[in-house]
């Protein structure tokens, strides 16, 4: 019996990816944020010195990253749907902390290699340098590292939760697939015939014939 439970790794990676550019954009702005502080000079810096691209890029951000949210919503629906009409009961699984500390791990390291990129790009495009890792680490930019693990462990979070609540409905739903297919079925049986009743044999052999003549004495 075939069933659509496997799990979409596919999906699932594009689902990943667009957490993590969204986690860019929250991160970017909230770097600046934490070191301008909210208002004009906030608004001046991220349409300026080389932030010209960034309100078009974090709506595209933004975009796909609803896409791919509604994405995921409606798959652990269906899989919900699917597990209750099994009778399905998820086991919970243990491994949470495990997945949280392996999402947070690669997110922020996209995030702050994304960032770096970013930012020295911008700066040779804007003043002819680029300072390198010095914007992780350099006094222009002394909270990015901060924020990172901030924005990057609410998303970590988020991926460690659908991803163990996926496998948990997938597990269930798989399993009572599977015991299902092994009950036993109810199978009509062919009906019996019974042997007809077997005859004398003296009856077999005398058949047909009339009975022998009596002589006299």
């Amino acid at each position: 019996m075939t069933t659509p439970t496997k799990s979409p790794a596919v999906r699932n990676r594009l689902a990943f990816w667009a957490l993590a550019g969204l986690a860019l954009f929250v991160a970017h702005d909230a770097v600046f944020l934490a070191q301008i502080g909210p208002g004009q000079a906030l608004v001046a810096e991220l349409r300026t010195a080389g932030h010209g691209y960034w309100t078009s890029a974090s709506l595209l951000l933004m975009a796909v990253a609803v896409i791919a949210g509604v994405s995921a919503w409606r798959r652990l629906r269906h899989l919900r749907r699917r597990a209750s009409s099994l009778g399905a009961a998820p086991s919970r699984d243990r491994s949470l902390p495990q997945r949280y500390m392996s999402a947070w791990g690669r997110l922020a390291a996209i995030v702050a290699v994304a960032f770096a990129v970013q930012e020295n790009i911008e700066h040779l495009i804007a003043h002819g340098h680029a300072p390198i890792a010095g914007v992780l680490i350099g006094p222009e930019y002394p909270l990015a590292l901060p924020v990172f693990g901030v924005v990057t462990g609410i998303a970590a979070a988020l991926v460690a939760l659908f991803v163990r609540t996926q496998e948990e409905l997938v597990a269930a739903i798989e399993a009572a697939l599977r015991w299902r297919t092994r009950a036993p079925r109810l199978r009509a049986r062919p009906p019996q015939r019974l042997p007809s009743p077997a005859g004398s044999v003296l009856a077999r052999r005398g058949a047909g014939r009339a009975p022998p003549a009596m002589g006299l004495v």
